[in-house]
């Protein structure tokens, strides 16, 4: 399953309220610096990330470059499953302008790091709580909510609730069913993030539930948006769905394609060998039918 890749390192984008007339340029830490710690946690360095971001919390006493570097903190403790280094980062925030947004955006980084550790029951309960807050109900938190429909439709899936998934996965479309429907640059960005994911995950939940032409619908929306790695997961929910309707022409059409992006990081090879297999299988006894005897 494609999960998304935390939140961004922009997370300025995840509330720009907060950052409208915030003296950046006056603090002692720069914008660069403080995005090179946040590029650091998205690929995997959390303590390298969360060693140079207290570092530079000690040098600046701006407030938004303290509640990045606190957001930035806490979702690397939460990663490394530092309980008390994320706590003293939540207790920090409760001291910042609109503390229970702040600890809500830190809340959302410690669900994600749930999901991600193999706990998604965990990932949940942080997330029906922030939900229970109704923090972002606000107008103003369009984008955080839209992540967090997201993230609790993937902390379903794992915990193979596919009908409930589907269910938190469409809310999240329907913020943003399209392109044009996001307000600002900002908003199209974060859809064009966002949107992929949605859609492979609705794919899972739809292939799951039987539904294999809307599966396969869900899953074409996909490639509209992008051609990473999702999109080969997405490939291979194409072919699993034509697999089940008895298409196996097509299907092969799409497991030949698949076949040239591989390696790839969301995708099982021995299960895309399979079906290959299966299908193969499927015509050869067609073709034994069809002979005459």
């Amino acid at each position: 399953m494609a999960g998304w890749e935390a939140i961004t390192a922009k997370i300025r984008i995840l509330c720009p309220p907060l950052y409208i007339g915030a003296a950046m340029s006056n603090g002692a830490v720069s914008e660069e610096e403080i995005e090179a710690v946040e590029v650091l946690r998205s690929k995997g360095a959390y303590q390298d990330s969360l060693a140079t971001s207290q570092s530079m919390l000690e040098r600046t006493e701006d407030c938004g470059s303290r509640m990045r570097l606190l957001w930035n903190i806490a979702s690397c403790a939460a990663f490394l499953e530092r309980n008390d280094l994320f706590n003293q980062a939540m207790d920090e925030l409760g001291e910042m302008p609109d503390p229970s947004f702040c600890q809500a955006i830190a809340s959302m980084n410690r669900a994600y790091a749930e999901e991600q550790l193999g706990r998604p029951a965990n990932a949940l309960a942080i997330l029906d709580m922030i939900f229970d807050a109704r923090e972002f109900e606000r107008e103003d938190c369009r984008i955080p909510k839209y992540q967090l429909l997201l993230f609790k439709g993937e902390a379903l899936i794992h915990l193979r609730r596919a009908t409930d998934a589907l269910e938190w996965l469409d809310n999240a479309h329907a913020l943003y069913p399209s392109s044009d429907s996001a307000r600002n640059e900002d908003e199209r960005r974060v859809f064009g993030w966002v949107e992929p994911s949605i859609q492979v995950n609705r794919a899972n939940c739809l292939l799951t539930l039987d539904r294999f032409e809307e599966a396969f619908r869900a899953a074409s929306e996909v490639l509209r948006w992008t051609d990473d790695d999702l999109a080969t997961l997405a490939r291979q929910y194409m072919a699993e769905c034509r697999v089940w309707q008895g298409r196996v022409p097509e299907a092969l059409e799409i497991y030949a394609d698949l076949e040239r992006r591989l390696p790839c990081r969301l995708v099982d090879e021995e299960r895309i060998q399979a079906g290959i297999t299966k299908c193969m299988s499927y015509l050869e006894k067609r073709r034994a039918i069809s002979k005459p005897s």
